[in-house]
């Protein structure tokens, strides 16, 4: 008995097809809301003689979006720095714990806390932690991208 693999790649053509046919079919958007995926990526910040530090507050907080472990942790650790010193604090926080705490630190009137991600974090928590800032500290009338400036006469 002889076999032929001439023909072998039609097979291979047919299966592909029809995976590409699964798939396009079960991404359908057609009476459905869209799926939105959003990702960022994290520069990694580097020491160099040529970058000064930012000017920080006396006190100002932080929002550390923690690395995931095994097994499953909260994701979100608050911090302060006060004049250079970190503390940490020793709870960690889920996103509901994570809206109330900026909820209570927005009615003590401190100030907006800067997101931190861990290089290893997950992008979806990065997100999470983002909108909810957004969200508490709704301050957008306060802020400015671009400013013009008056010519002199």
């Amino acid at each position: 008995m002889r076999y032929e693999d001439s023909k072998i790649w039609l097979f291979s053509f047919a299966d592909l097809a029809f995976l590409l046919l699964i798939a396009f079919t079960q991404a359908s958007t057609i009476g459905k809301q869209p799926v939105h995926i959003g990702e960022m990526t994290i520069p990694q910040v580097v020491d160099a003689p040529s970058i000064s530090t930012l000017d920080q507050p006396r006190i100002s907080f932080q929002i550390r979006v923690l690395k995931p472990t095994i097994p499953e942790t909260t994701p979100f650790q608050l911090v302060t720095v006060t004049e250079g010193l970190v503390e940490p604090d020793e709870i960690t926080l889920d996103t509901q714990g994570l809206r109330n705490r900026l909820t209570q630190m927005k009615q003590e009137g401190k100030s907006r806390p800067m997101l931190v991600p861990d290089r290893f974090s997950l992008s979806k928590d990065t997100l999470m932690a983002m909108a909810m800032i957004e969200k508490v500290y709704d301050d957008h009338d306060k802020r400015v991208t671009v400013q013009k400036v008056a010519d002199k006469p």
